[in-house]
């Protein structure tokens, strides 16, 4: 991991010239461990690493424009350490009304927060304008276990969504997203009943974004990005804070 890290640097300091690059210190039960994402702009796309205590990743990034027909984002990732070689795919385009999200990918042991999941994961995200205010959803996401999902979500002044899905059992899907105050604040709520219990909730403030997350089994945890500055605290089978600093550029 040594190398990666070296590797790691290098590529970040290319990405203060051209590029961006997050920097933190993430704290849990095993102490307090630095983490890394770096991005290079290429031609057409970007070469990014992150890096977070014995994992690491070094993947490339890239789009396509298909002119009026829509776009076509894609890249993979190839990652070592704690556990093994893994690695990650992920597409993501639009074409006329339909619209698709894909990611698979392989990884021996999770390191939350950069590398979250375990094992073999993926997710296939569809969505299909039927009028113009309306849009079906199918979500396909698998990790230790298969869940579907089908939305339905209808936009007026605010977009209300409604749908059902199965993981351990069937849950409900309740969502609403619109703005509050004066300010032009938009609000973001999705609310899931039943076989899976989250609430997720957001609120954009301009230069500031405010997170929530509940879910039970009990996990939870509130964010904020005050600029360029994120902060993160919660619980995923035990207590954790997470604090970091972007540096973008054009």
């Amino acid at each position: 991991m040594r190398k990666a890290w070296m590797l790691g640097f290098l590529l970040a300091s290319w990405a203060l010239a051209q590029g961006r690059l997050e920097a933190g210190v993430y704290g849990g039960p095993g102490g307090w461990t630095p983490t890394l994402e770096a991005a290079l702009a290429l031609e057409g796309g970007e070469a990014y690493v992150r890096l977070q205590g014995e994992r690491g990743a070094l993947g490339l990034a890239g789009g396509l424009s298909l002119g009026p027909l829509g776009f076509l984002a894609y890249g993979a990732q190839g990652e070592v350490g704690a556990g093994g070689l893994g690695g990650v795919a992920f597409a993501e385009g639009g074409a006329g009304p339909l619209a698709l999200q894909g990611r698979l990918g392989y990884r021996p042991q999770g390191a939350f927060p950069l590398f979250p999941e375990e094992g073999l994961f993926g997710r296939l995200h569809l969505r299909y304008r039927l009028v113009p205010r309306g849009v079906v959803g199918l979500l396909l996401e698998g990790e230790r276990g298969l869940r579907a999902e089908a939305t339905y979500a209808l936009r007026e002044e605010a977009t209300y969504t409604l749908g059902a899905g199965f993981a351990s059992g069937p849950y409900l899907v309740l969502g609403w997203k619109g703005e509050v105050g004066e300010g032009m604040e938009v609000l973001d709520l999705a609310l899931r009943l039943g076989g899976v219990n989250r609430l997720e909730a957001a609120l954009y403030l301009g230069e500031a974004s405010l997170f929530l997350t509940l879910s039970h089994p009990w996990a939870g945890s509130v964010g904020a990005w005050l600029g360029d500055l994120g902060l993160e605290v919660g619980y995923q089978k035990a207590p954790y804070a997470w604090v970091r600093y972007a540096w973008r550029w054009p």
